[in-house]
């Protein structure tokens, strides 16, 4: 009879020891942030100027100038603006 409950006590034990054995614990973390956004620069605009100048046979000085500038939006978008100056100057 003692036999039997040592090898029924062994047994639970085994089983016991078997079943905290398995046990797995898995802890799972996940971290997520939020992406950087940098912004482009902004293009430089482009200007170009021309001036052009004549002097007739009275002494009279005309001058044209003309400026062209075009820009580029945040969005992209591009706009050209001219502007046109003419001076006349008599002596």
């Amino acid at each position: 009879m003692i036999r039997t409950w040592i090898v029924a006590a062994s047994a639970l034990a085994f089983m016991s020891g078997a079943a905290v054995a398995q046990t797995t614990t898995s802890t799972t973390t996940y971290q997520t942030t939020a992406p950087v956004v940098v912004p482009a620069p902004m293009p430089a605009p482009v200007t170009q100027t021309t001036t052009q100048r004549t002097v007739d046979e009275n002494g009279v000085v005309s001058s044209k100038t003309t400026t062209t500038g075009t820009t580029v939006t945040p969005l992209g978008d591009t706009t050209t603006t001219r502007r046109t100056t003419e001076t006349t100057t008599v002596r």
